[in-house]
């Protein structure tokens, strides 16, 4: 696999994800200028994320039947048209409408980069790649959120930052098209009951439960935090709102340095114990109403989702040698599925009993997921 194939397949990532969270630092700035509720206002980020979850298995399957190059070009430029389309839109239907189209086509563009990268990728190197586009998603999912509200800020229009992004996917498409297909996944062609039987597998099943819980507990963090920021300020601003989201670099030296994490814990299945439990503290530290002390316990809580995803996403790669397409496509599916309930659920939870309630109900979503690590190291034990 060429270098220029890998800087095109991390380039759409991020593109990808800024496409997904760029509106979620903006929701409290949606609710006054759409006149829409907290929970409305959530559901551009459900919106998106609800598709992922319920998509990425049948596109998993997809793209071991189809030419993945091509399922990407096409998914780039839809992407790039639609991205457009909100940035001039209006009407709250409308925006909403559109983020969940661009939701039909973000798995089709994770999936695919990820078994792209699986599948092209020398054995020995499959590990550090799949890491580094962990790494890439978590800079994209940063920049997206951070610039939107930064733009917001410089241009008084939240608009700008939605038009850029748009032309960069389509600039996306085109190099898509330059690329080599990727190489046959497997001799032996999928079947629909292939991906029940994946699930089936007691350790992929552990895996995906785990990151379930991980990701409904982060999205619910991330989705409730900047109406909670305002409650503190008693006013809306898009920059101190987007660097909240800085412990997303953490994600970085983590996903480049997940080797070296795994050797120094013992293990993957190890690395994601502790990633759990990390995240549970940093819940535990949210508690407060100070700015300062809430930075550093989104860092906390960055550091242990970071490390739970990127040693889950690796792990269920190094153990499916077969249908890494279905694999993967189950895996995004959960975790997005999680994300989608996540990212509204929790709110009924902020709304009636306030944001210590809400962190609580948090703490013990994750336990659960805690359970599902500790049944996954005895397992493969």
């Amino acid at each position: 696999m060429s270098k220029f194939e890998l800087f095109v397949m991390y380039l759409c990532a991020i593109l990808t994800l800024c496409v997904m969270y760029a509106t979620q630092p903006l929701q409290p700035l949606f609710e006054e200028i759409l006149n829409i509720s907290k929970f409305q206002a959530s559901l551009f980020t459900t919106s998106i994320l609800t598709p992922l979850a319920f998509a990425s298995i049948f596109y998993g399957y997809i793209l071991e039947k189809f030419a993945i190059k091509k399922i990407l070009i096409f998914a780039f430029l839809i992407f790039g048209i639609l991205e457009i389309a909100f940035a001039i839109s209006s009407s709250y239907l409308a925006l909403l409408m559109i983020r969940g189209l661009q939701g039909l086509i973000a798995p089709a563009a994770l999936t695919g980069i990820m078994s792209y990268i699986s599948i092209n990728s020398p054995k020995s190197s499959v590990g550090k790649n799949i890491g580094i586009y962990i790494g890439i998603t978590i800079l994209g999912g940063f920049l997206g959120r951070f610039l939107s509200g930064l733009f917001n800020d410089i241009f008084g229009n939240w608009r700008v930052f939605f038009i850029v992004i748009g032309i960069l996917l389509l600039i996306a498409s085109f190099l898509v098209t330059k690329i080599s297909g990727a190489k046959g996944s497997n001799l032996i062609k999928p079947k629909i009951s292939d991906i029940k039987n994946m699930f089936l597998i007691k350790e992929n099943a552990f895996i995906c439960l785990y990151i379930f819980f991980i990701f409904f507990s982060f999205q619910g963090v991330l989705n409730f935090l900047p109406f909670e920021l305002v409650e503190m300020d008693g006013s809306y601003s898009g920059s101190k709102t987007g660097i909240m989201y800085a412990g997303w670099l953490i994600g970085l030296i983590i996903s480049f340095n997940i080797s070296k994490i795994n050797k120094f814990l013992n293990g993957s299945k190890n690395s994601m114990i502790c990633g759990v439990v990390i995240f549970i503290v940093g819940t535990f530290l949210l508690h407060t109403h100070n700015f300062y002390i809430m930075f550093f316990a989104m860092l906390v809580v960055c550091f242990g989702n970071f490390l739970s995803h990127t040693c889950g996403s690796g792990y269920i790669n190094l153990i499916n040698l077969n249908h890494k397409g279905i694999a993967n496509g189950l895996y995004v599916s959960f975790y997005y599925l999680g994300g989608s309930i996540g990212s509204f659920l929790p709110g009924f939870i902020y709304t009636n009993s306030g944001w210590g309630g809400f962190l609580f109900f948090m703490s013990f979503m994750l336990f659960i997921s805690f359970i599902f690590s500790i049944l996954l190291k005895k397992s493969l034990s």
